[in-house]
């Protein structure tokens, strides 16, 4: 008898078969925030183009902001100013991102960047002066900033400022100082964080994500495996290729990492390829360029690879819910974390009803490449026949944007209209 009544009692509660899990694995190319292959394109100077990104899985551009006309001229033209920001409001028009980097070009006066000086320094800096409240007022849309400014195409060699220790840290900290505290700033080379910050020991995780300085300041590599140094990435202090290179991958848990490739080489192969872009925690790579390097990880099969993940990817490999607790079991297999800030938030509705976000705290930052999360979370589930979470974009302006919103690599969760990730759903009529 005693047997038959708590059968009885048992069938009054809910079932864990009251709840599918959409769990399997979605291994297509998808968009994703600030994150992928980016694509080149001129921030002052927006084309059409831009509205078809998306539909090619891309929704990073880096806006490159040419200002060789300027180098003599102390003051940029309203009209400048204007351009740039007409290009922001294109990037949010079409759901992109922008990797911002000012340049002054790149020919000296024998015709080639080994000649090519830097502008004055006073008027480099009312150039950051002018510019630094049109980021500013574009923030939202700014992935990161690479350093720029200084050396040919911005890439610090070559110039006075770029070779000298006090100059590098002067510029540099101006750099930083002249944009937005909640973005990073990603230099060329690592010995030259090391340099300006007069510190060799890489970021921790106690020093990440405080808007500091150091913490803002992250990487970029525009000849990644393009030779035994990366065409003189590294190498420019006294430790070798190995050294630099583990101080990187200790630094970009925390920081941005990115960049290009820019020759053929053996080291770019497949296999070595995927294993550096893991290691470094690469979030973004030039569509463009190199064009043969691209064509050879199309040849040798890891294209699609690192196309799909550069920067986080996530996937739910675990969810259930009993009792009034959701527990959902979270895998980054991406190459790196996100690095700008972002909510989480649970997200409880019907097929024509969702009910109020409630915020987890959580900086989804902490969710590292090759690691597993569990979130163990109250939720009321009367009423309710889907459970998901919701990632859109910090800024308020973006917030309702499903473009700027994380997507799952769960087939069957994501939902394109809303922006939020239903992983588990109601197997009842």
């Amino acid at each position: 008898m005693k047997h038959l009544l708590l059968a009885a009692l048992l069938s009054l509660l809910p079932a864990e078969a009251d709840w599918v899990a959409l769990l399997k694995q979605d291994h297509s190319d998808f968009p994703n925030p600030e994150r992928g292959f980016y694509s080149y394109q001129s921030l002052s100077a927006p084309s059409d183009e831009w509205k078809e990104l998306r539909k090619k899985g891309i929704s990073l551009i880096a806006g490159k902001l040419q200002l060789e006309a300027y180098r003599e001229v102390e003051a940029l033209p309203q009209t400048l100013l204007d351009e740039v920001r007409a290009g922001f409001t294109q990037a949010r028009a079409c759901g992109l991102k922008v990797i911002v980097r000012v340049n002054y070009g790149h020919r000296g006066p024998s015709g080639d960047y080994t000649t090519y000086e830097d502008p004055a320094g006073e008027i480099l800096l009312a150039h950051m002066s002018q510019l630094a409240p049109v980021w500013e007022d574009n923030a939202d849309v700014i992935a990161l900033f690479e350093a720029g400014f200084v050396g040919p195409w911005g890439e610090w060699h070559t110039t006075r400022i770029a070779k000298h220790e006090p100059l590098q840290r002067k510029f540099f900290l101006e750099i930083l100082k002249h944009t937005p505290r909640s973005r990073m700033v990603a230099l060329r080379y690592p010995e030259l964080k090391r340099s300006i910050f007069k510190r060799r020991k890489p970021l921790g995780e106690e020093e990440a994500y405080k808007a500091t300085d150091l913490a803002r300041t992250g990487h970029h590599n525009d000849c990644f495996l393009s030779s035994p140094n990366d065409v003189g990435t590294y190498g420019r202090g006294k430790d070798s290729r190995l050294e630099e290179v583990d101080y990187l991958a200790k630094e970009t848990r925390y920081t941005v990492y990115g960049g290009e490739t820019c020759a053929l080489h053996g080291l770019n192969d497949a296999e070595r390829t995927l294993a550096e872009l893991d290691f470094l925690n690469a979030s973004y790579l030039n569509s463009g360029y190199h064009p043969e390097v691209l064509a050879k990880w199309k040849d040798q099969g890891c294209y699609a690879e690192v196309s799909r993940r550069l920067g986080a990817r996530f996937h739910v490999s675990e969810a259930t819910v009993n009792g009034g607790r959701l527990t959902l079991t979270i895998n980054n297999l991406g190459f790196a974390s996100l690095f700008n800030a972002r909510p989480v938030f649970l997200m409880r509705g019907t097929e024509d009803k969702v009910m109020e976000p409630v915020p987890i705290q959580i900086d989804p930052r902490s969710w590292k490449s090759g690691e597993k999360v569990t979130l163990t979370l109250d939720v009321e589930t009367d009423e309710i026949t889907q459970i998901g979470l919701w990632m859109p974009d910090m800024s308020l302006p973006l917030r309702n944007d499903p473009r700027y919103s994380i997507r799952f690599a769960n087939i069957g969760a994501w939902d394109e209209v809303r922006g939020i990730n239903w992983f588990v759903r109601s197997s009842q009529p």
